[in-house]
Parts: C-alpha cells; structure tokens; sequence
C-alpha cells in the first residue's frame, strides 16, 4: 500500500481535508499534530508541523522515519510574489529555495551542495493534470517558491525574492522541507495557494483569504492524493 505523506504549518490548512477524507488523529510522540486516514486504497499521514523552517524540518524527519512515505506533499498558504498572481491562485513548487539563506553559495559549496531543492517531475504533472482539470484557466503557475522566517509585506525582501531568486510566491516551510526529503531520497512536492500579495496589504488580504485558500489548497491536494493512489 503506498503511503504518501502530507505536511501543513497550521491547523487551518488541514481542516478541510481532515473532514473530508475522515482522518482520525493519532497521538505519537515528536508530532505536534498527526492524521492519519485511507483514500483510494493508499495510506495518508497528515502532518501539522507549526509554523517555521526548524518546525518543519523536524516534522519532515520524524514524519520519515515513522511512516517511510513513498512521497511528500507540504500544502498550504503563501504570499503571491509575481505580478501574475492573484488570491486564491495556486502555485505548484519546480523548487525551493531560502530567501533568507545569504550568501546561498554556502549552501552550494558545504552539504548538502545546492541552493535549490528540486520537486518531483512526476508529482509537478500530476499536480498540473489536477489544476487544469479543476482550476480556471491561467489561476496556477508552476515556479520557484522561495522559504524564509518571516512574513513578507513588501519591502526589501520582496525585492529580494521577485528579482534577485526569481520567487513566484513566498512561505516559512517548503524549503525545510524539500531539504529534508531531498537529504533522505523521498520525493516531495510543494503546493501553495495564495492568501495575499506579499505587499503592504499582505496583513489584511491574508485575515480575509486564509480560510478560502487553505480550502483551494487542500482541494487540488485532494484530487493528487487521489491521483497518485491509482497510478495515474
């Protein structure tokens, strides 16, 4: 049976799906929060792994080597970098990359070697097939996500992220964890859904948007779950 295992930072970004796939929680030591439920014939772990790359770093690992997840999928928010974007859109991670990680080439010349962390080519696919059979046209992208500890509201590190990383969109958590899955040879795949625009309105587009795009996130992570379980 192939497990696939799912991360989110915070309880708002499951809920929905929790609900629809009747997840049932299971207290294990290490996890904040943990999930567990059967779809389509496969095994899903949901993970709430808190909000922040040390959080979802050790989330990942633990998540590893209790469930040994033929994949890992981390959904949830993000603030929309590209002029592209609007809330409520969904960008489907080809890599992560730190947008607070300088100078990067530290990364690149000490372990573990590279600055970006590659999704999965299949699961991008997979998750592309979803979006266009789900989503209106031109409402997903499929792009670099850039992971910081922080909340960005314009500025500088906008900045940074849209010109010098080529970031579609910003979030805490997907490098850590494409990090931690790439160390450990899993394939994983970073989705998000946009709850504001990474601008000076980022504060209030986000207390508005962030249920609605939780729920549009776990929507096409439903259809992928469902997806991979039968091999399509």
């Amino acid at each position: 049976m192939k497990t696939t295992a799912v991360i989110a930072a915070m309880p708002v970004e499951l809920e929905g799906i929790l609900t629809q796939l009747g997840a049932q929680e299971k207290k294990v030591t290490g996890f904040y929060r943990l999930y567990e439920a059967s779809f389509c014939g496969s095994r899903v772990i949901f993970a709430c792994c808190g909000i922040g790359k040390v959080n979802a770093a050790a989330c990942t690992q633990r998540l590893i080597d209790y469930c040994q997840p033929d994949a890992i999928i981390n959904m949830g928010i993000a603030g929309g970098i590209s002029a592209e974007l609007s809330t409520l859109d969904v960008v489907i991670g080809s890599e992560v990359v730190y947008h607070d990680f300088s100078p990067i080439s530290l990364l690149e010349n000490n372990y573990p070697f590279a600055g970006s962390f590659v999704c999965d080519k299949a699961l991008i696919e997979l998750a592309k097939q979803v979006c266009a059979g789900s989503l209106a046209p031109g409402s997903f992208r499929v792009g670099r996500i850039a992971s910081g500890d922080c909340f960005v509201e314009a500025g500088e590190v906008r900045t940074r992220i849209r010109d010098l990383l080529g970031g579609l969109c910003c979030e805490m958590e997907g490098a850590a964890i494409g990090q931690v899955s790439h160390a450990n040879g899993v394939p994983f795949l970073i989705l998000r859904s946009i709850s504001d625009l990474a601008d000076e309105n980022a504060q209030m587009s986000y207390e508005e948007f962030e249920s609605k795009a939780s729920l549009q996130a776990n929507r096409i992570v439903t259809g992928l779950l469902s997806a991979i379980a039968q091999g399509v």
